[in-house]
């Protein structure tokens, strides 16, 4: 009975190595044309952001060109507002004026790259797309903005408030096509409110806490107020691997618990 059982478990472990690459492979034969399409323009992005990332920028600056090229007649796999699609062709067109450009640091090439990239990422990965993962850096960010200016430190402040301001346009592309355009337009005030303020000659500190308040709430339901539990999703989903890797878990115990019952009664009936 215990051989049973090691064979048992033997199948089961070798079944969830397979379930993952059997997932994959009937995952891309059944891709749409139009998905298809989307993901080798998700690869270009991919290997624009890699080459600015090793200094290679007429590499770079090739499938920016690429990206600038296709883009326009991809057809959206995905329901997309106008203003989003505008905003992701306008990330592109900057992008290849950079490359294209003059005395350009490599940090602005950066930032412009990985704003293609990610906002390419978002029309490819609905589920779990790569501006999520900048949320860490935008909370810690909202936090040191809230220390500053309960201890009204202009400058500190204003230091703080570009690079946060910074992080969120390289994202914000990506960010409108998931987003509620309503959430959208609510983070967007809250920068509104606090740039103006900053301007001004006195600074109303109480303002500006209070704009960070709505700052930080709108990015808190942005980013995790609309999230289930990670296996959640994944269950639900019915392209889910997790589907895949239970139902081929579940029918090899079935299976070999039925050979093992098979097997013990033929003992049970010779003994």
């Amino acid at each position: 009975m215990k051989k049973n059982i090691r064979y048992l478990l033997f199948f089961i472990v070798i079944g969830l190595f397979l379930s993952w690459p059997i997932h994959s492979l009937y995952t891309k034969l059944d891709q749409p044309t139009d998905e298809k399409q989307l993901a080798a323009l998700d690869q270009i992005a991919h290997e624009m952001l890699t080459n600015v990332k090793k200094g290679d920028i007429d590499g770079a600056q090739k499938r920016i060109v690429q990206l600038a090229q296709q883009f326009p007649n991809q057809r959206m796999p995905i329901p997309i507002r106008i203003e989003s699609l505008n905003a992701v062709t306008q990330s592109i067109l900057a992008a290849k004026k950079s490359f294209a450009g003059a005395n350009v640091s490599e940090q602005q090439l950066l930032w412009h790259a990985t704003q293609v990239r990610v906002a390419i990422d978002a029309l490819t990965h609905v589920h779990q797309p790569m501006w999520r993962s900048y949320y860490p850096s935008i909370a810690t960010q909202v936090q040191n903005l809230q220390q500053s200016a309960v201890e009204r430190n202009y400058t500190q402040f204003r230091e703080q408030f570009d690079e946060n301001y910074r992080l969120y346009l390289v994202i914000k592309p990506a960010m409108s096509i998931q987003l509620p355009e309503a959430e959208m337009t609510s983070i967007s005030a809250a920068y509104d409110r606090i740039s103006k303020e900053m301007r001004n000659a006195q600074v109303d500190w109480q303002l500006v806490r209070e704009a960070l308040r709505d700052l930080n709430g709108s990015m808190q339901t942005a980013f995790i107020g609309r999230e289930e539990s990670t296996f959640a999703r994944l269950m639900m989903r019915p392209d889910s691997p997790m589907t895949m890797i239970v139902s081929v878990g579940i029918a090899l115990l079935i299976a070999l618990s039925y050979v093992a019952w098979k097997k013990y009664e033929g003992e049970i009936r010779s003994a």
